[in-house]
């Protein structure tokens, strides 16, 4: 009897399981998907505009916060305006504010083949005016990437930056 449950038991688990590891997908394409999304932090915090935009599709749209950039152009110049700002602030004789992120708590999955979903919390920190290390700002974010001629893009980017 006990052996008989046991069978019914994994047959009804069965779908379960198997749709959940199709909703992970497969080591291959997650492991792309995270180098994806740590390219894309590195061209970030090491002001790399060409690194950043390389990571985005060509017709790529970043809501930050309700600041929309379409395409790959707009998106470039979120990098080139980091760049911009640490040269004001260093002809100011003020840190160069750069900002450094650290990121935790991700979450991919495979909604259909060719797409991903990357959802993590992020944390962006600085140096300040007496040259400590301090919290700019957290939030989370929202990533939907595609597969295109067998390579990983970002598509769409939303953050949101947590006021409360």
């Amino acid at each position: 009897m006990r052996l008989h449950h046991a069978a019914l038991i994994g047959f009804l688990i069965a779908p379960v399981l198997v749709t959940a590891q199709g909703n992970l997908g497969t080591y291959e394409d997650r492991i792309a998907v995270e180098d994806v999304m740590a390219r894309y932090m590195w061209a970030s915090d090491s002001l790399d505009p060409d690194g950043y935009v390389a990571v985005f599709t060509e017709d790529a749209v970043i809501d930050a916060n309700g600041t929309i950039s379409k395409g790959r152009e707009q998106i470039r110049k979120i990098v080139t305006g980091l760049i911009q700002r640490a040269d004001d602030n260093k002809a100011k004789g003020s840190p160069a504010g750069n900002l450094y992120h650290v990121i935790s708590n991700v979450r991919i999955t495979f909604p259909k083949p060719g797409e991903a979903l990357h959802q993590s919390y992020w944390q962006t920190v600085r140096r300040d005016k007496d040259g400590k290390m301090a919290a700019a700002a957290m939030g989370r974010s929202e990533d939907r990437l595609v597969k295109r001629n067998g390579q990983w893009l970002i598509q769409s980017r939303k953050l949101t930056v947590f006021t409360d």
